[in-house]
């Protein structure tokens, strides 16, 4: 049976930008996305993070806000989750929480928590549009 909570054991993995991120999975690109809030911080003047959850994909992944010699738009993926309901359930009060300083500590928290060891999906298959299957 396959966990329905994934995450690293080790460093996340990072992508230099969203496109760079979108680019490295076509499942990415077609898929319906749920944001998880829009001002996760460290600290009350700490650069603001977005997160949100690929529903094709199971990724929960954190971008970084802002202009790009200040880091912004580095992408991370969180967890994987197998499914919106167990989100809810891992993620259950993020928006109370998001927002404050220390909500991305939080976050990452509930991520790890709930979380287990991450292993790589296989990548499907994609033909062209008009191409013989």
């Amino acid at each position: 049976m396959k966990p329905a909570v994934q995450a690293n054991t080790t460093a996340a993995k990072r992508y230099p930008s969203l496109v760079a991120f979108y680019n490295s999975d076509p499942d990415r690109l077609s898929s319906r996305e749920q944001d998880v809030g829009l001002w996760w911080r460290e600290s009350a003047d700490g650069p603001l993070h977005r997160a949100a959850w690929i529903n094709d994909t199971g990724e929960l992944y954190l971008v970084r806000l802002g202009p790009p010699g200040d880091g912004g738009g580095t992408v991370e993926v969180l967890a994987s989750v197998g499914d919106a309901d167990r989100l809810a359930r891992m993620l259950s009060g993020w928006r109370e929480r998001c927002g404050e300083p220390g909500s991305l500590r939080w976050l990452r928290r509930r991520t790890a928590l709930t979380a287990t060891p991450m292993r790589r999906r296989p990548l499907r298959s994609h033909a062209p549009v008009g191409a013989a299957a």
